[in-house]
């Protein structure tokens, strides 16, 4: 990645603040493309081999999670660093478990986006200091738990709540959740109710991690 400006791919889902963030690194690095959607994030990831993609989290299509995830297969050299609103650690965990070199949040200006281009093309990982502290303590209380693991989804979940919890571990929202197990918004809002009861997960991100570590549920 040395010997030329290196390559990057912007998305996020206000063109606003798509914009903006193009104007401030055009100056140092080479913005090849500029996405609204995370499916055309993919495409164009797939197609141009960026060497670096930063994303915000939520997007139409699939979220930022999701398309790190699926970056790792079809351009597995680019390195992708979140750009997001979210500084709750839970949000910073999820990223770094799909594949994500860094984790900024929106806050940042140009000197620090850059600055963690820098530090990820060395091959560091790279936090924003505003969440690196609450990041370090959600993992050690993450490890703390795991001295008492969640029971299997089948112990404790009906078959259509594991339905539920597998289609979030797979990053589609209410509305294509509902579509896909022919029921309404509400519905799924119901059962997303009971399962975060019974597991004790009390956000979307928690459950998608629990989706992706049940062998139970195939995501």
């Amino acid at each position: 990645m040395s010997g030329r400006r290196s390559t990057l791919v912007l998305a996020d889902d206000h063109p606003m603040m798509l914009e903006g963030l193009g104007k401030l690194l055009e100056p140092s690095f080479a913005v090849v493309a500029k996405t609204t959607d995370g499916l055309e994030l993919l495409e164009a990831a797939a197609r141009l081999r960026p060497d670096f993609v930063i994303t915000d989290v939520s997007m139409p299509g699939i979220d930022g999670i999701e398309a790190t995830r699926r970056l790792a297969t079809l351009s597995p050299a680019t390195r992708v660093l979140i750009l997001s609103f979210h500084s709750e650690a839970s949000w910073v965990q999820a990223a770094f478990e799909a594949g994500a070199w860094g984790y900024l949040t929106k806050t940042a200006g140009a000197e620090e986006i850059e600055g963690a281009i820098r530090e990820v093309r060395a091959g560091q990982f790279y936090v924003s200091p505003s969440v690196t502290r609450g990041f370090i303590l959600h993992t050690r209380a993450e490890a703390q738990a795991a001295a008492s693991p969640l029971p299997e989804p089948e112990e404790v979940l009906t078959p259509r709540e594991q339905d539920v919890v597998r289609l979030v571990g797979r990053g589609l929202p209410n509305k294509e959740i509902a579509s896909d197990l022919g029921v309404s918004v509400t519905t799924v809002r119901t059962h997303l109710n009971r399962v975060y009861d019974k597991l004790g997960r009390g956000n979307r991100v928690q459950l998608a991690l629990y989706a992706a570590q049940c062998a139970g549920i195939a995501i």
